[in-house]
């Protein structure tokens, strides 16, 4: 497991920000992971034991396997990011993924990504974007034959977790959707907002990226407005609702406004924004009430599946 080390300072380094900032080669940090436990749930459904050397331990994974499913060929790549305290079950729990893909010819994969684990290299501690799009991405490809033709989804924290690996790693999807996702770290409040998510107290907080006024060059390597650039040549799909009111979907005993709601949408504005002024295409879906939850999603992935299926061409 991870040590805090002597760590908890005012600054980091520019050593420590340069190492966080860029991934090392895939094919070096892929080696060393390797898939350890493989229990078949159903005929497509597996869920996999995988030890990461950049998780210093064994990590979940399910995937969902196509029809007919051989090694003859490659199949497109669907990533699903899971929010913040759940797990890599959520998918398959809370929506129709497994019936929705029945007749496609894709496989879908849905990694642990930690109750707060962020989607990103931590200062000191978890490694999950290297084992996320470094292991797992060359154990798929290598044993399951997953394709280069890859799109990535998330809901809440997931949903910031897509929009961020497809910015820092150009190119490499077909197609991004982020539902109810944050869509800045840098905004006015956003850090604070945030950083309150992240497990720990105090200064334990800045394990992740440091402190966003002294470590800045960290932040803004994670914060989808400032790598916006990177998302060029994805279609992109955003949606949440405006300002988290309950909505038609909510049962009578919701909360009348829901803050977390509200903060994704005061988050996605700006990189809409941006995007807008980098004149890099952006499908978004800003309905008028809803509050932060699945029932929500559902929809939203619904609303999108036909679009991504034809993006990966499955």
């Amino acid at each position: 497991m991870w040590q805090r080390r002597d760590f908890i300072r005012t600054t980091v380094g520019v050593a420590g920000a340069a190492a966080l900032a860029s991934l090392p080669a895939e094919a070096a940090h892929a080696a060393g992971a390797r898939v350890v436990g493989e229990k078949k749930l159903s005929a497509r459904v597996r869920d996999l034991t995988v030890y990461s050397p950049a998780m210093k331990r064994n990590m979940k994974v399910r995937i969902i396997l196509p029809k007919g499913w051989s090694r003859k060929r490659s199949w497109p790549l669907l990533w699903l990011l899971h929010g913040g305290h759940d797990g890599y079950t959520a998918w398959t729990r809370n929506s129709k993924i497994i019936q929705k893909s029945a007749g496609k010819k894709m496989i879908v994969v849905m990694p642990e990504g930690g109750e707060g684990g962020g989607y990103t290299n931590w200062l000191v501690g978890p490694q999950w974007e290297t084992f996320h799009m470094v292991e797992l991405r060359a154990l798929l490809m290598s044993r399951y034959r997953a394709g280069r033709r890859q799109a990535i989804a998330g809901v809440s924290a997931g949903g910031y977790g897509a929009l961020i690996y497809s910015a820092r790693h150009h190119k490499r999807f077909v197609f991004t959707a982020c539902f109810s996702g944050y869509g800045s770290t840098r905004i006015d409040g956003a850090a604070e907002v945030l950083l309150t998510g992240i497990p720990g107290s105090g200064t334990e907080k800045f394990l992740m990226w440091g402190q966003p006024q002294i470590n800045e060059d960290i932040w803004k390597a994670h914060d989808p407005v400032y790598m916006a650039r990177g998302l060029r040549g994805s279609k992109i799909y955003i949606s949440c609702a405006k300002n988290g009111v309950k909505g038609p979907l909510d049962p009578p005993t919701a909360q009348a406004v829901d803050p977390a709601e509200a903060f994704c949408y005061y988050t996605s504005k700006p990189l809409v924004s941006r995007l807008h002024a980098l004149k890099i295409p952006v499908t978004t879906h800003f309905y008028p009430k809803g509050t932060h939850n699945w029932r929500y999603w559902r929809r939203e992935l619904d609303r999108i599946w036909p679009y991504l299926c034809k993006a990966l061409k499955a």
